[in-house]
């Protein structure tokens, strides 16, 4: 059953989004939300399995240099979600969103070789085994993409609330500074990002790093830009009905160009993320019902073309919230993979 939350249920899950890891006491101020109501929802949301929050590592300190989004349609009669065990179980596969018919993946690469030795193998050998009908594979340059993620403006929008506090700004992909990691740094960040709901004594206790160590680090990587904070929300259970992939691709490729495309983004919709590059968006659009969301698309290539900003139609992929199952959320293993980790925590 869809749980009908409260008005100020509602506020507290937008500033759970749009601040996330803040202290119940920061929180209050910042939402204007008594400190108890704020804990009360926080259990309740818990109860219900409601949110998930994330460490999210930077692109850049990893060393990864490509970001692919990975849109597979099934081939007639295969549960595809049964058919994923391989590409599941590939540390670069961080997300996965799946229905029967159709998956969306967000791939981490060193490089286009390793993106091609390893994930296209995956999906050739799927498309020769009858699994896929077919895939699309959108790259895109940690070096020059631009990551917007809007979980807090959807849920503004969504219901209503008014914020002015919307953010606009786009998400570092690499840290602000040159990193270079010494080993305990390698294995807070893993732990960081493996156990994100843990407190600093637990996190010591798992690693054996001393709690003022693991403190510093969690100051240092959030400030830099190396670790960042993002909520994973369970909208069929609240609102949504349907989730939106998309790709678009665009005819120029300068900056105002860019600009134009993500005013236009951030005023059609509920976007909950997009990753704009030049030449490429893709993006996840919530949608309350189809109606809904065929008048955001409409508008959207309206404007667009009105623009002369698109080459092409959009390439869409819509999956009702009742029969998507997210199949993996985990940017734990390619962190250590990439951070050459094999300690187990």
């Amino acid at each position: 059953m869809e749980i009908k939350l409260t008005s100020k249920e509602k506020l507290v899950l937008y500033g759970l989004s749009r601040y996330p890891g803040q202290s119940d006491i920061d929180l209050s101020s910042l939402i204007d939300v008594d400190r108890s109501t704020i804990f009360k929802s926080k259990r309740k949301f818990r109860d219900w399995q409601l949110i998930r929050l994330l460490n999210v590592p930077s692109c850049g300190a990893l060393g990864v240099e490509m970001l692919s989004m990975v849109f597979m349609r099934f081939s007639p009669r295969i549960d595809g979600r049964e058919s994923l065990t391989e590409w599941l179980e590939m540390p670069d596969c961080v997300l996965c969103a799946a229905t029967n018919t159709d998956a969306f993946s967000l791939v981490y690469s060193k490089n286009m070789t390793e993106f091609k030795r390893r994930s296209e193998r995956i999906l050739n050998s799927y498309q020769l085994n009858g699994v896929l009908k077919d895939y699309r594979c959108v790259h895109c340059s940690v070096e020059l993409t631009e990551y917007h993620y809007n979980v807090s403006a959807a849920i503004n929008e969504m219901f209503d609330l008014g914020r002015s506090d919307i953010p606009r700004e786009s998400i570092p992909l690499k840290p602000s500074d040159v990193v270079r990691f010494s080993e305990k740094d390698r294995l807070t960040l893993y732990a960081f990002v493996k156990y994100p709901s843990l407190s600093d004594l637990e996190l010591s206790k798992r690693t054996g790093i001393s709690r003022p160590t693991i403190s510093g680090k969690r100051v240092k990587f959030f400030e830099s830009n190396i670790l960042n904070r993002e909520v994973y929300i369970e909208w069929q259970k609240i609102c949504g009905e349907l989730l939106c992939f998309y790709h678009l691709r665009m005819k120029r490729l300068d900056e105002e160009v860019l600009r134009d495309i993500g005013e236009l983004l951030r005023n059609i919709g509920f976007h909950l993320l997009y990753y704009l590059q030049p030449g490429d968006v893709c993006g996840v659009m919530l949608s309350p019902s189809y109606t809904h969301l065929k008048g955001c698309l409409d508008a959207l290539v309206h404007d667009a073309l009105e623009m002369d900003l698109l080459c092409e139609d959009p390439y869409t992929m819509i999956m009702p919230l009742r029969t998507m199952a997210l199949k993996k959320l985990d940017y734990a293993p390619v962190t250590a993979e990439m951070l050459g980790i094999k300690k187990e925590l």
